[in-house]
């Protein structure tokens, strides 16, 4: 499949929040299916982590997205280090045990040196459990030291006109850009969508996301812009 942005070390792949109920918008899914070949993960948020217990809904769809080859994460609010490491790691099981994940996103990540002992001890233990991909969202430029945790960082999620004026400092050129994804949603329209892309492209980064959505959850649909600028049609 022929892509137009070629950021350094390879074309831009995605990493998709999907944070909407499969029964809620099943259409949502299946545009995920869709971009199989261009997503690096989707994440799962069931309800704000895996929920209390297995939802019915979910086990079909994820079937669909593995038999598509795409990574699944299971999302785990952190609360920038105000959870504990039981807590946490008692949702990365749950998210292993009852819908055969093997990885997680964890949200919520604290971005200074004074909790970097702690989200290394995080890290370890969702490893040790299983959880062999970790991708860790700060939503801004952490200390250096996260991008040694986990398989992606997340060092920018907001609005698309604060991505325009988004700058990076000059050390994150000497780390991979694969280890960099940018979140933006509020984008206004298709051409917006478009334009968040390519400045992506541009910037020393791998992977990511583009929404249309807004308001308290905008990772809560999947928009059609999104596959026309990555030219997926969906059946």
């Amino acid at each position: 499949m022929s892509r137009p942005w070629d950021p350094g070390g390879g074309d831009l792949d995605l990493l998709a929040p999907a944070y909407v109920h499969p029964l809620v918008d099943p259409g949502a899914w299946e545009r995920l299916v869709a971009l199989a070949p261009v997503l690096r993960a989707v994440i799962v948020n069931i309800h704000n982590g895996p929920g209390d217990e297995a939802d019915p809904a979910y086990p079909k769809v994820l079937d669909r997205l593995n038999d598509a080859g795409v990574r699944i994460l299971g999302y785990i609010d952190t609360d920038y280090g105000g959870r504990s490491l039981a807590r946490i790691t008692a949702d990365v099981d749950a998210w292993l045990a009852r819908y055969g994940v093997h990885g997680v996103f964890l949200d919520q990540v604290a971005s200074g040196l004074d909790r970097l002992d702690h989200y290394a001890d995080v890290t370890l233990a969702a490893r040790a459990r299983g959880a062999d991909y970790v991708v860790l969202n700060p939503g801004t430029m952490p200390h250096p030291g996260y991008l040694d945790l986990a398989n992606i960082t997340i060092t920018f999620e907001g609005p698309w006109p604060d991505y325009q004026e988004l700058a990076e400092p000059a050390w994150v050129g000497s780390v991979p850009p694969t280890r960099f994804a940018h979140l933006v949603h509020q984008a206004p329209d298709a051409a917006a969508v478009r334009a968040a892309v390519t400045l992506a492209g541009r910037r020393h980064v791998r992977t990511v996301y583009v929404t249309t959505g807004a308001g308290a959850n905008p990772w809560g649909l999947v928009p059609e812009p999104l596959l026309d600028v990555f030219g997926i049609h969906a059946d």
